[in-house]
């Protein structure tokens, strides 16, 4: 995670006038701070992990997890669940009454990885919680959509986020649709809609933030909003999909 940087730097040391240290203020929410994700593997590259490496990986990221024995989770290539907070965010299934055994809350490591830098992301913007509706899906919804990559644990579908000085913002409720047009060619930037946004800013656009930033880091195979269909109106679906080409180059649904 990175910060965009605000205005001009101070003058070095040996340029400063005498007497006390010069001071900045930004008025804005969090000093003006502008996060941004840090370049890093792209979709198809975490794909690539076989069970070690991606467990390995989530070891060094200090991702709190516990793997899920195959016999529970036979669809899911590399089965595991979250046991804590994800660079501080942590992921919930809101009515989810038993989480340490509800199926939805089952990942595959490879969406966890691609998820970290999503989690710090949000927290340099004050989120502390992500409410989600599933991870792996089972029952008649497989039947319905056979190629879903929810099917393997490969995709989340994002409600809403949360933060001790952010009451909660559902997508269903904040996301503006039909604003986002195209994400910004400049994914460090900040300016035009999509483009990183200060601390404090309005959750639809942290949400359509988000979005750029994910797109622009290649971190998921197909990101779908709103916009996309009328069964994405409350979510932000994002995946991950095996054999596909690198660098990444999301699918992304606009307002057309």
């Amino acid at each position: 995670m990175r910060d965009l940087p605000n205005g001009r730097d101070l003058p070095s040391g040996r340029d400063l006038p005498s007497g006390p240290p010069l001071a900045r203020h930004d008025p804005r929410p969090g000093g003006g701070r502008v996060p941004t994700i840090d370049p890093g593997p792209d979709a198809t590259a975490l794909m690539r992990l076989d069970a070690s490496a991606c467990l390995a990986r989530l070891d060094a990221l200090e991702v709190p997890y516990v793997r899920v024995e195959r016999a529970q989770a036979p669809e899911v290539a590399i089965p595991v669940r979250l046991t804590g907070a994800v660079a501080g965010v942590d992921f919930t299934i809101p009515w989810s009454d038993d989480p340490g055994r509800d199926p939805h809350a089952i990942w595959d490591c490879r969406l966890v990885a691609a998820i970290v830098p999503v989690a710090e992301f949000l927290h340099a913007h004050g989120v502390t919680e992500v409410q989600y509706f599933s991870a792996l899906r089972r029952g008649k919804i497989v039947r319905d959509k056979p190629r879903s990559q929810h099917n393997v644990g490969l995709a989340l579908d994002l409600l809403g986020v949360r933060g001790p000085a952010m009451p909660l913002a559902t997508v269903e409720q904040t996301f503006a649709r039909g604003r986002l047009r195209a994400c910004p060619a400049d994914p460090g930037r900040s300016g035009p809609l999509g483009a990183p946004v200060h601390v404090g800013a309005a959750a639809a656009d942290l949400f359509f933030a988000l979005v750029c930033q994910a797109h622009a880091r290649g971190l998921f195979h197909t990101i779908l909003t709103p916009d996309h269909d009328r069964a994405h109106h409350n979510h932000l679906h994002l995946d991950l999909k095996p054999g596909q080409t690198s660098p990444t180059d999301p699918f992304i649904s606009y307002d057309e």
